[in-house]
């Protein structure tokens, strides 16, 4: 009789842990669950979202929604949405705050005209009634960064800067009709440029001046002649002033000694 009672009292005490035990397992997973990411990444005056969404269950009613933002070493709210409505509790995020309720399981922060002060730690927090009447909140974290420039950098019309170069070549050419072009490794080239072919765009024939550079070759021999011309006259004329300076020395000198050995009457 004593054996029996013992395993019912054994039997009752298994039971009421594997009571326990489930209590604790849908108090753990039973109730929804919030789903957020670790990081979200924004542009400077940009718009961002940032997630948080739940999975609705069957006789648990959102209350209250809250949205709180780390400064120092306590958490801030800057959103709450109970019964009354909704509440920014931050000046700073009037009119660039929004949470969407339209659809049931999502209450993602929609943050717009992001600031370079903005980047900081997020909390989302939901709080739930439960079926029998006790109240279950949960909270994720999600980091929010703010960069200055969009990963994907804006793109170039590369078109439009090359018309802008054509239109730019055309100015240029049209106010000549040639010029010479000189590259580094010493060879020549003669650009013929016509205005002739709009504005848009000048018309160039660029052809070895071996072939046509000879006025370019012309000119060049003439000015090295006129430098050696004129070295020449220069040397000449010096030479005429130096012969007559020895010259009328000479002929000073003799005259000069003659009046000195004259006697005196």
């Amino acid at each position: 009789m004593e054996g029996r009672i013992e395993v019912a009292s054994h039997r009752m005490k298994i039971s009421s842990g594997l009571l326990f035990l489930g209590y604790l397992i849908v108090f753990t997973y039973g109730h929804p669950i919030l789903k957020a990411p670790e990081s979200v990444t924004g542009t400077w005056k940009g718009d961002v979202k940032i997630p948080c969404t739940y999975d609705p269950l069957r006789g648990y009613r959102q209350v209250l929604v809250k949205w709180l933002v780390q400064r120092g070493s306590d958490p801030v709210t800057i959103f709450l949405h109970d019964s009354t409505g909704d509440h920014i509790q931050q000046a700073k995020y009037r009119g660039r705050l929004k949470v969407s309720q339209k659809v049931l399981g999502d209450v993602s922060l929609q943050l717009n005209t992001l600031q370079m002060d903005d980047r900081n730690r997020y909390t989302c927090e939901v709080t739930w009634q439960t079926p029998d009447g006790y109240q279950v909140t949960r909270d994720e974290i999600i980091e929010l960064r703010v960069q200055k420039y969009p990963d994907n950098p804006p793109i170039i019309n590369t078109e439009a800067l090359t018309t802008m170069q054509f239109s730019l070549e055309a100015t240029t050419t049209m106010s000549s009709t040639s010029y010479l072009i000189i590259n580094i490794t010493g060879e020549h080239e003669e650009t013929i440029s016509s205005p002739g072919y709009g504005p848009s765009r000048a018309h160039e024939i660029t052809r070895p001046a071996g072939r046509v550079n000879l006025l370019g070759r012309n000119l060049t021999i003439f000015a090295i002649i006129f430098i050696i011309s004129f070295c020449c006259i220069v040397v000449v004329i010096i030479a005429y002033i130096m012969f007559c300076r020895r010259t009328f020395q000479q002929g000073y000198v003799p005259g000069r000694q003659a009046a000195l050995k004259k006697p005196h009457g």
